[in-house]
């Protein structure tokens, strides 16, 4: 389980309209747990447990009702006494500790009491926290069962959910852990498309290995030992939140029961799209490709049905051209992407004063301003009369820095952000021109991902998405010692950004004789107006000038 409250932000992409603040990871409530033994050293061994993690449609994120039962074996040559303790509490990364509900113990099919108690957190041993102790004694040679019982609440931002269990505390009893078996349940189907596999949500990602059975997904492990170093570590389980699935059950019943209204079709490719565009990003994964061309099946129906509703032409739009523009990143102008203008321009044209259809419009238009431009009495659409060209022509940038020599991490003081907030800012630089930047306050740890390019002037662009989530950049000279921040978006402050090398025997590269252009650090804002030219970037980055044109499209000097 991830204890810091971090989001990797992957692709710079607008703020999709939600409730959803994706670009901060969400408080995470307890997870599931093993048990633990309450003595330093012990002789019993756990041969087998199973997990049942049952999945409730309660609330926007839902609950689990959690079933967990142990089967413990004592292989030493006298009986064992001992307090067996159950973390009920966990800090959910913001510095609270809520705790599982409804927690009941049983040994040998017989309920116990327990007492409340303070250990130090599973996973943060400088945390202390509440956990449930309750005695139990172990013959030698003999099962002994126990049974836990509580409910979790899920984690997250709606429409995604998370649930997790923590198998390391196992790890405290005699050996390996004989065999595990592991069951998540949902009440309905378990699909690809309802519990994403091989995607990372942000602040969770299902442990691979799962297989699908009706409404459960399965895992199975032998004689292992969990740990964070160890092939078998912990559980995550990443969810379509139970409300959102349930919406979509719901429509498709409607589909089926009225087969011939528009508004129902249009109903259910909504509810898709709400599932695979996420906040910020859509979902690569097989379930969500799925979804996204099931999306496509119900506006083409809901459209054949009533070709003059210009919203839903509009909707439709705004699917197809969020799903594109990451692709467009790469110097691609996919199919999607022309037929997304298409959309918008026969909605624009059905009704042109609509404030939805505007404002899709507007923020297609920004996506790919090459095919679709800004006119006096509307938008004109390039790509739906000539062959779509996917760059506009980009300078041959000559790179300054050998990117090894340059990789590393720096570090910059504590700085005041515009919220009056403080933090650290850790910028990591890699050779193959990732990059990540950690903002690390009081309360919260934010982690932006991005790229990095060689302008080919001694400074260095890191772009990635902002707090806001929206697309930013800085800029970066380098001063003797530090990277110094030329510009940056306004939401650090007005104090200037400042980094260096914590490792001060790794000095940073060697002075160029490339002339560096003198620049006064600039905030910039968020809400900024078009400029004239692309960023520049290394040769080897160009197709981000796609994508990154947008940043520049929106910037001016405060």
């Amino acid at each position: 389980m991830k204890k810091l409250a971090i989001i990797l932000l992957t692709v710079m992409l607008f703020t999709f309209p939600s409730n959803a603040l994706a670009d901060v990871a969400p408080p995470i409530n307890p997870p599931g747990s093993n048990p633990q033994p309450g003595t330093e050293s012990t002789q019993v061994r756990m041969m087998a447990e199973t997990v049942l993690i049952d999945v409730q449609n309660d609330g926007r994120l839902g609950s689990a009702s959690i079933t967990a039962d142990f089967t413990m074996r004592n292989l030493g040559s006298d009986p064992e006494s001992m307090a067996v303790r159950f973390p009920i509490s966990a800090n959910d990364g913001r510095g609270e500790y809520p705790e599982i509900t409804d927690f009941t113990v049983s040994v040998a099919g017989t309920q116990i009491q327990y007492r409340r108690t303070s250990y130090p957190d599973v996973e943060d041993a400088s945390q202390t926290v509440p956990w449930a102790e309750f005695d139990i004694t172990f013959p030698v040679g003999r099962d002994v069962p126990i049974q836990v019982k509580y409910k979790l609440r899920g984690s997250g931002y709606a429409p995604y959910t998370a649930f997790y269990y923590i198998l390391e505390s196992g790890a405290g009893w005699k050996d390996t852990i004989g065999s595990a078996d592991i069951i998540l349940r949902l009440p309905y189907e378990a699909t690809p498309q309802n519990v994403i596999m091989d995607f990372q949500i942000g602040w969770a990602e299902t442990t691979p290995g799962g297989s699908f059975e009706g409404n459960e997904v399965r895992w199975h492990f032998e004689d292992f030992e969990p740990g964070l170093y160890q092939v078998i570590q912990n559980m995550e389980f990443a969810l379509v939140a139970p409300a959102a699935w349930q919406k979509v059950l719901e429509d498709r019943a409607n589909a089926a029961k009225y087969p011939n209204d528009s508004e129902v079709w249009g109903q259910l490719g909504k509810a898709y799209k709400s599932i695979v565009l996420m906040s910020r990003y859509y979902r690569t994964d097989e379930g969500g490709e799925a979804l996204y061309q099931l999306s496509i099946d119900a506006y083409e129906k809901c459209l054949s049905l009533n070709p003059n509703d210009a919203q839903w032409h509009a909707g439709f739009a705004e699917l197809l051209a969020y799903h594109s523009f990451v692709d467009s990143l790469n110097g691609i102008v996919e199919p999607d992407a022309v037929r997304a203008l298409d959309e918008i321009r026969i909605a624009l044209a059905l009704s042109p004063f609509d404030d939805t259809v505007r404002s899709i419009a507007d923020t297609i238009y920004f996506m790919f301003p090459q095919g679709m431009s800004q006119t006096e009495s509307g938008y004109d659409f390039p790509w739906l009369t000539q062959t779509p060209t996917a760059l506009p022509p980009t300078p041959t940038i000559v790179p300054v820095y050998d990117p090894e020599t340059l990789a590393g991490t720096y570090q910059s003081e504590t700085i005041t952000l515009a919220n009056n907030k403080q933090a650290v800012l850790k910028l990591t630089l890699r050779a193959d021109y990732s990059a990540e930047m950690e903002n690390k306050g009081a309360d919260e740890v934010v982690i932006s991902i991005g790229t990095w390019t060689d302008n080919g002037d001694s400074s260095i662009t890191f772009n990635f998405v902002g707090i806001d989530g929206k697309p930013a950049r800085i800029v970066f000279f380098f001063d003797h010692d530090a990277l110094q921040a030329g510009e940056y978006p306004a939401f650090y402050g007005q104090t200037g950004i400042t980094m260096r090398r914590p490792d001060t025997a790794t000095p940073l590269p060697p002075a160029t004789e490339t002339p560096r252009p003198v620049l006064t650090p600039t905030p910039v804002a968020a809400d900024s107006k078009p400029s004239s030219s692309l960023p520049c970037g290394s040769a080897a980055l160009a197709p981000l000038a796609v994508g990154m044109w947008l940043i520049n499209k929106r910037r001016y000097t405060e």
